[in-house]
């Protein structure tokens, strides 16, 4: 899907486990907006830092529900 000239992709299944065809997505994905940010001037080093934001919320998010399934096993 497009969304304001932008790809966007649905997560089609909540499996922690990605298939053949979702890792080829995200792909397709990551090379997307890469080239997007660099038709629009945005500097290797802009890039590197929204993967390094992305990796940081990405991790928050982890972090988090470690913590919940820790508290819920510990109920």
């Amino acid at each position: 899907m497009e969304v304001a000239g932008v790809l966007v992709m649905q997560p089609t299944s909540l499996d922690p486990n990605p298939t053949a065809g979702s890792a080829r997505a995200v792909s397709i994905l990551a090379r997307s907006l890469f080239r997007q940010m660099r038709e629009q001037g945005y500097s290797a080093a802009e890039i590197i830092g929204l993967s390094s934001e992305l990796l940081d919320l990405v991790s928050s998010d982890l972090k988090r529900d470690r913590t919940q399934a820790l508290a819920d096993a510990a109920e």
